[in-house]
């Protein structure tokens, strides 16, 4: 049976990043935040989650007037 050791220097390998993450320097100024995109990104977001909950919390309204009570 061969050793576990080649395997396990491997895994290790495999999950350590290559590149190690760090601060940066107090001297560099931040990246600048781009406010532009959200306004727009909460529109996109909205065309799609509105009608799905509408059409998830408002099925039972709209089959209770479809019906009228006959059920």
């Amino acid at each position: 049976m061969p050793s576990p050791t080649p395997f396990f220097r491997t895994a290790s390998q495999y999950l350590t990043e290559p590149h190690p993450f760090a601060r940066r320097p107090v001297t560099m100024p931040s990246a600048p935040i781009v406010w532009n995109i959200y306004p727009k990104r909460l529109a996109r977001t909205g065309k799609a989650f509105v009608p799905f909950f509408a059409l998830v919390l408002g099925w039972p309204i709209a089959a209770e007037w479809a019906f009228n009570g006959r059920m």
